[in-house]
This record gives C-alpha cells, structure tokens and sequence, in this order.
C-alpha cells in the first residue's frame, strides 16, 4: 500500500516532527508552498504514478478501479475520487477527515501546504467538493464509529 507521504533525509518536515503533519500526515494533496512543492505531490503519485507502476506490473483492469483509506487516506480516497469523476467504481473511507476546513488537523494542514487562500483549500476538502460535485453518480462507502478519540 502507499504511504502517506514522502520520506527521506532531503524531504522538509515541521520542527517538532508531529504524527499529523509532514512525513507523517501529506494529505493526499499537491503541495503549493514553496517549503513543500517540491515533495508533496501524493495528489499526483496517487492519482498517476501508482496506477501506472500497477497497470505496468499487475494483470490488471484499470477501468475497474477502486479507492480506499482509513483516516487521512478516508480523506485522501474521498477527494480523489470526487476530482476524478468516473475513475473510481468503488470508494471507501473508514473514520475519514471529511471537513478538513472544519478540523483542527486540516487548519494546521492547509496553510503550510497550501498558502493562506481558503480557495485553494476547498479543492480537498470533500465537503466543498461535494457541493459543486457533478460527474457521474458516486457512491460512498463509509464508515464513521462512534468511540473515535478525535
């Protein structure tokens, strides 16, 4: 399985180093700040580089497609598939970060990838992207338990 972000001696992080941001937490987004632009594009690895490397190693078939994630990848599985109608035929989260805008975890996320622009914000937020959602219908498997510490 993918993970969540990049990793590596050369891939900049938050000072202190924190579960929820950086190498732990890259939110499934391409990265527009200058600190993180360079690295944090698990937008473009998720939705490209990795359906590639599987399509070229594995037998296959790319048009029966699914997404899934638990947590930030509920996020993660959520927006993606919301900005690629059609892609996916299954999408599931489990106990997913489905308001980012709204969350802690998000409003110290989206600034430091993303700039100050609430704008720019709301293109992986699932809530903003269901709003104005208008590709094929999409249906949703998630699960949200309810003896979550968040």
């Amino acid at each position: 399985m993918p993970d969540t972000s990049p990793r590596g001696q050369d891939v900049p992080d938050e000072d202190p180093k924190e579960y929820d941001f950086g190498q732990g937490a890259g939110f499934y987004l391409n990265a527009t700040t200058d600190k993180y632009k360079k690295h944090y594009n698990m937008y473009d690895y998720i939705t490209k580089e990795l359906p590639e490397i599987v399509n070229q190693m594995l037998p296959v078939d790319p048009s029966k497609a699914g997404i899934f994630g638990h947590s930030m990848g509920g996020h993660g599985a959520m927006t993606i598939a919301l900005k690629n109608p059609g892609k996916y035929k299954s999408v599931s989260a489990f106990a997913p970060i489905c308001n980012p805008m709204e969350a802690p975890w998000g409003k110290k996320a989206f600034p430091l990838y993303l700039g100050s622009s609430e704008e720019a914000w709301k293109e992986y937020d699932t809530i903003e992207l269901i709003k104005r959602y208008s590709g094929p219908p999409l249906r949703f498997l998630v699960d949200q338990g309810t003896a979550d510490n968040f």
